[in-house]
């Protein structure tokens, strides 16, 4: 009789597999790993780039099955553990992603990406005391990351340390002042230790650095509201609804806010639009319930109650805010709606901001190419034709560009308006200024682009360029209130005003100087406030030019005449205007 021979392990086809997993077909990859005694050197390696397609396929459990097979197979592989690490983690088994990473800190002991990641993973799975010892670890290591030094405080504050927290942040914040993560959580720190003053100092600060973030200014409103200060963190969480109007977090703060001080109207107004908004928070409608069984409370008669809450303790009316408090808290929301229009005027560009540079660039250089040969190379005035376009568009542009976006200021705000702190007149102004803002960094970025390649282009007078264009941007914001209630109450105005620009462009005197004309056509166009504008401009760039016809008085009482015209159409029209038509 022979003895019974044990049958030596079948070696996984490499060519068959591979040419399985390249057409995608995942099962055929399965059958020849699971065989029982299938087998290869690189059985690990195997695993891994079939656990990885297989994930990015959707089919997670085998991607699982898949890595687990890979991590037994290969304790000392750091490669394989690297890759196990990443699947457990992005499958939700957090567990096993730690197991990963000690496998791989136990190859690599002083690895401190691995502490930190190794710390996510132990957080992730419940164990907040070895996080936490694994996050200072990597702290140690990289005492200049402030990513992870912002991680090991967190994790500290869930375990209910604020001291040690503090002390980590405040490092990180002393070592580099323009983070503003690390003045969030700064401010986060002092609060907790009742530090309010400190606390909004630091939030200020990281303000000051991210303007835009709606979280920052929504954590402000809250520490000025604990600080007393109701009208500033009004201000606050306003600029967050402005800055984000979907998040649900600024629309609780503001219908607390309201129903803390009466305001019943308002926070019902708010509350309604939180849940047409967000119909499946939680957060959002136990606040509104609230709400709701307070303002039962002021109904006399008969009514149900939905449910029992604990009566909020009577508050001693608030006296009404100074002219200074008001005028401040109008200064905030219109800051706020400036950065709003900032990211959302170029937003679906790619050159985004650049457009408002390369129009002026693109018409100084065609006027110049055209003119230069009509005029055998030689402008009206001076010796360069860049620069005399250059005096006469700029006036142009920043009156056409101000009163024309201030037109759709009120039709294309709507949904900002439903809150309480803001205005027409804010969404108008706060476009106005936007537009001049941005013509004027416009102007002296060309003056030094025309410096930068030679050309003599600094002002002969820089007072004389200045006034003209505050003077133009008055005029062109007068026009622009008007235009924003034309807009709204005769909706083919928005057809009308570009014609009424593009006549302005001819009859202002960009591209000629009136005393070219004729004296019956000068007398005629000197009428056209723009010319002045125009004229004046110029005239601080060429000192012998200085025109008989000129008038800066006819100008500025005009601008100043239109300015208070706007502002008293805007202002007895106000209710009309949020009137839906």
């Amino acid at each position: 009789m022979s003895l019974g021979r044990e049958e030596p392990p079948v070696l996984i086809d490499l060519d068959t597999f591979s040419s399985a997993l390249g057409a995608g077909e995942f099962d055929v990859c399965l059958r020849l790993l699971r065989n029982p005694g299938g087998t290869h050197p690189n059985s690990a390696v195997l695993n891994c780039r079939l656990a990885e397609a297989l994930f990015h396929s959707g089919r997670r459990d085998d991607a699982l099955e898949c890595g687990r097979r890979a991590f037994a197979s290969a304790p000392y592989d750091a490669d394989a553990a690297h890759f196990c690490a990443w699947l457990f983690s992005n499958c939700g088994c957090h567990q096993e992603a730690a197991a990963a990473y000690e496998r791989l800190l136990a190859l690599s002991p002083d690895w401190a990406e691995g502490h930190r990641h190794l710390s996510g993973s132990l957080a992730a799975a419940g164990d907040l005391d070895g996080a936490v010892a694994h996050a200072l670890h990597a702290a140690e290591l990289m005492p200049e990351d402030n990513g992870t030094a912002i991680h090991a405080a967190e994790l500290l504050l869930r375990c209910g340390h604020v001291d040690q927290p503090a002390a980590l942040v405040r490092a990180a914040a002393a070592r580099q002042p323009s983070d503003d993560r690390v003045l969030r959580v700064l401010s986060a720190i002092e609060m907790l230790l009742e530090r309010l003053d400190a606390a909004l100092a630091a939030i200020d600060a990281a303000l000051a650095i991210t303007p835009e973030n709606a979280e920052y200014h929504l954590h402000r409103g809250h520490l000025l509201y604990r600080r007393g200060d109701v009208e500033a963190a009004a201000a606050a969480f306003a600029a967050a609804a402005a800055l984000d109007p979907e998040n649900a977090a600024a629309k609780r703060a503001q219908m607390t806010l309201h129903l803390d001080h009466g305001l019943m109207t308002e926070a019902t107004a708010i509350g309604g639009a939180l849940l047409h908004s967000h119909p499946d928070d939680k957060a959002a409608a136990e606040a509104v319930l609230h709400l709701l069984n307070r303002r039962l409370e002021t109904i006399d008669g008969d009514y149900i109650v939905l449910a029992d809450r604990t009566t909020a303790q009577e508050r001693p009316p608030r006296p009404l805010p100074g002219f200074g408090e008001r005028l401040r808290t109008q200064c905030r929301v219109i800051q706020a709606l400036i950065i709003r229009e900032t990211r959302t005027r170029f937003g679906d560009a790619k050159l985004g901001y650049g457009w408002a540079l390369l129009e002026p660039i693109l018409h100084i250089t065609m006027l110049s190419a055209i003119f230069s040969l009509m005029m055998q190379g030689r402008p009206p005035i001076g010796t360069h034709f860049f620069i005399f376009y250059f005096t006469g568009l700029i006036p142009y542009l920043l009156f056409v560009h101000t009163s024309s976006a201030m037109s759709h200021a009120v039709t294309s705000n709507g949904a900002l308006l439903q809150l309480p702190l803001v205005t027409t007149f804010d969404v108008i102004a706060a476009r106005g200024l936007l537009e001049i803002i941005t013509d004027v960094i416009v102007a002296v970025i060309l003056l030094a682009g025309f410096g930068f390649i030679g050309l003599e282009a600094a002002p002969d007078d820089l007072w004389m360029p200045s006034m003209a264009l505050l003077a133009t941007a008055m005029f062109g914001c007068g026009i622009g209130f008007i235009n924003a209630v034309l807009t709204v109450r005769y909706r083919s105005w928005d057809k009308v005003w570009p014609q009424v620009t593009r006549l302005l462009y001819f009859f202002s005197g960009i591209f000629y100087v009136p005393g070219m004309m004729p004296d019956w056509a000068r007398d005629a166009l000197v009428w056209n406030p723009l010319l002045h504008a125009v004229d004046w401009f110029r005239a601080g760039f060429y000192a012998a030019y200085q025109p008989h016809w000129l008038d800066r008085s006819y100008l500025v009482i005009l601008a100043i005449l239109l300015l208070l015209c706007g502002l008293a159409l805007e202002r007895g029209m106000r209710r009309r205007l949020c009137e839906p038509l």
